[in-house]
């Protein structure tokens, strides 16, 4: 659900290159359950940023550093939503396939008494100028 962003009067909107042949490929779609692609860069952002999300440390060969581990993250003892939404924002940061993105939010809501975690990220593609989000829904059964 993209909403437009006014522009300034003189303002221009980015087209990658990519966009402008339908019919060829940008990248993969997240989740790699069988070979299936995107043919926009916009799409391809949405899934960059839902890989970096997902992907723990230490599971991407050759890059140990990548990703933010939300999973393991959030059901730890005493875990903070800022410490949780700084590790989000830094690794979106130092990614290079996500260098087209703006965050403008991150939030974070625990609900300890069903054991669930609401993530929302929503951000702005620089190339077209609008804004869409993320919604990450996690449940942990009680034992």
């Amino acid at each position: 659900m993209a909403r437009l962003i006014d522009l300034k009067p003189g303002s221009q909107t980015q087209i990658n290159p990519l966009d402008l042949t339908p019919s060829v490929g940008v990248g993969l779609k997240y989740p790699l359950n069988g070979l299936y692609i995107n043919y926009s860069t916009k799409e391809q952002i949405h899934d960059n940023l839902l890989n970096v999300i997902l992907t723990e440390p230490g599971e991407k060969l050759f890059n140990p550093f990548y990703g933010v581990g939300l999973n393991s993250l959030l059901f730890e003892q005493k875990v903070e939503a800022n410490f949780v939404k700084e590790k989000i924002e830094n690794a979106i940061l130092s990614d290079s396939l996500l260098n087209s993105l703006k965050i403008e939010d991150v939030k974070i809501n625990f609900n300890r008494d069903d054991n669930s975690v609401n993530v929302k990220i929503e951000y702005i593609s620089l190339l077209d100028r609008q804004s869409d989000a993320i919604e990450i829904n996690y449940t942990n059964p009680k034992m």
